[in-house]
């Protein structure tokens, strides 16, 4: 179905959110996003076709596709735009089981927050953002390590390792980094592993990194350098990633340099 997109007013966001907040039950109220009472037109002409998306990445390039026309910085956080293509886009964010059921998540998943801490966990927005700050980059931090019957519904660790620093998340040399070390490019997804707390893990990635600003500016330096100045934990990573050297190798080149 092919349908023009309107933003949901305060009114709209207040009944979507009594709807979740009485279980979701039933139909989502998708009528609320054509009603004048309750949305307003977008100032541009949209059409979002529904159709079905693999990963939460290819949801993401769509979105940056069919939103050109809108400027980033002003919808960034219009909280009526993606609350309302999270109405628009509610089954599949969270699809009613065989009994009719819903398994809802926090409210925040589809409620754009104003709390820095729920902000990048909205289920449309965060696509959004990552494709278009990252491109292909991002491919890591909106795919799972496997297919799910229900791509667009989770979160993700690795997103949420990463999300909860927004410079971090922010950044596209550190995220091109990481998209080096965890994306296996032959699957177009996340090496086994990455999404785990293990030694390596982007979990452990986002520690490192705390402990490495504390001497290095990580944000800002050359491509490769960031990997090259890993702990050992890494090194299975970096060899998969096709990487040389490692933690050992700069800090013998580092030596040699001031004995110069």
């Amino acid at each position: 179905m092919t349908e023009q997109i309107r933003k949901l007013n305060e009114e709209g966001i207040r009944r979507f959110g009594e709807w979740l907040d009485a279980g979701a039950s039933g139909a989502a109220p998708v009528e609320l996003l054509s009603s004048p009472e309750t949305s307003v037109p977008l100032g541009e002409s949209i059409i979002a076709p529904k159709k079905g998306f693999a990963d939460r990445y290819e949801f993401g390039a769509y979105l940056d596709d069919i939103l050109r026309p809108l400027e980033k910085s002003g919808i960034s956080s219009d909280r009526g735009l993606w609350t309302g293509l999270a109405l628009h886009w509610f089954d599949e964010l969270c699809p009613p089981r065989k009994d009719g059921v819903r398994k809802l998540d926090k409210s925040y998943r589809y409620i754009l927050s104003d709390d820095y801490r729920h902000y990048y966990r909205h289920l449309v927005r965060s696509p959004w953002q990552l494709v278009r700050d990252h491109g292909e980059n991002a491919r890591f931090l909106l795919t799972s390590p496997r297919e799910s019957d229900r791509p667009l519904s989770v979160h993700g660790e690795i997103l949420e390792q990463f999300g909860g620093r927004q410079q971090v998340l922010g950044n596209r040399q550190l995220i091109a980094e990481a998209s080096r070390l965890y994306l296996d490019p032959e699957t177009g997804r996340p090496r086994k592993g990455a999404a785990g707390s293990g030694a390596g893990s982007a979990r452990r990635f986002g520690m490192v990194l705390r402990q490495l600003d504390l001497t290095y500016d990580a944000a800002r330096m050359e491509d490769g350098k960031l990997l090259d100045i890993l702990p050992a934990e890494f090194d299975r990573w970096k060899k998969e990633a096709g990487v040389k050297g490692g933690w050992s190798s700069w800090l013998g080149r580092g030596r040699r340099q001031r004995n110069a």
